[in-house]
């Protein structure tokens, strides 16, 4: 019976033992996130010029003389030559596949720009600006901040709360309490914006319709917290 006795006190110290080493040495490492959105003050307009045609030099020259009317069409509207640049250019063939032979029958060529603005509430009177001096392609209407800064900095502050409040849960769950921070890492997150809605109406007086967007700032934090024995 003593035996019995010894052997059970003697296995309670050892767990006893055992839960002090590891709350003296425990840690635990939690990931968070923190969102912040920012009025967009810039945006990117991605337009240009596509024909088609028989003869290749009549279809180039076709596209440039319309990307000329479209470029002095921006410059009145008052964008700076610094804020257009080329997006994409190209040149192929079109074929005439209805024989065993394959025979070039035309030419298409593309030339489209970056065009960007600060006026963001107006950016569908620069599209329609650009599609009445010549432009035929829409491709892309992009919104953005142009300084994300000091949301940077409040989306990593909310990170790390974040990574707190579940830390706090864990341990509590675990019995435990957090102690020192030991380590924080920043992680990887993007900034973008949120998807654009855009539309060209059928009627040319009611114009392009844009809706401006918000940026999102993610930032995303490791913390590891050292765990201690609740109290």
């Amino acid at each position: 019976m003593k035996k019995i006795a010894w052997v059970l006190a003697a296995v309670l110290a050892i767990a006893l033992l055992c839960s002090a080493a590891f709350a003296e040495g425990a840690s635990l490492t939690v990931q968070g996130a923190g969102v912040v959105f920012v009025d967009a003050d810039r945006a990117t307009i991605s337009l240009g010029v596509r024909e088609t045609g028989t003869q290749l030099a009549d279809v180039q020259s076709l596209v440039n003389e319309k990307m000329d009317s479209v470029i002095a069409a921006l410059k009145d509207k008052g964008v700076s030559m610094e804020d257009i640049s080329t997006n994409t250019i190209g040149i192929y063939p079109n074929y005439d596949y209805s024989t065993d032979v394959e025979l070039i029958v035309g030419y298409t060529a593309y030339n489209s720009l970056y065009v960007t603005i600060s006026d963001v509430e107006n950016a569908g009177a620069y599209i329609d600006a650009a599609f009445a001096a010549g432009a035929n392609n829409l491709d892309n209407v992009t919104f953005f901040a142009s300084d994300t800064t000091e949301a940077g900095r409040q989306a990593l502050t909310l990170a790390v709360e974040n990574a707190r409040e579940k830390a706090e849960v864990l341990a509590a769950a675990a019995g435990m309490r957090l102690g020192n921070i030991l380590e924080i890492r920043e992680g990887t997150a993007d900034e973008y914006s949120m998807p654009v809605m855009y539309a060209r109406a059928e009627d040319a007086g009611a114009g392009t319709q844009v809706i401006a967007s918000q940026q999102r700032v993610n930032a995303a934090v490791n913390v590891t917290f050292e765990l201690v024995a609740a109290e």
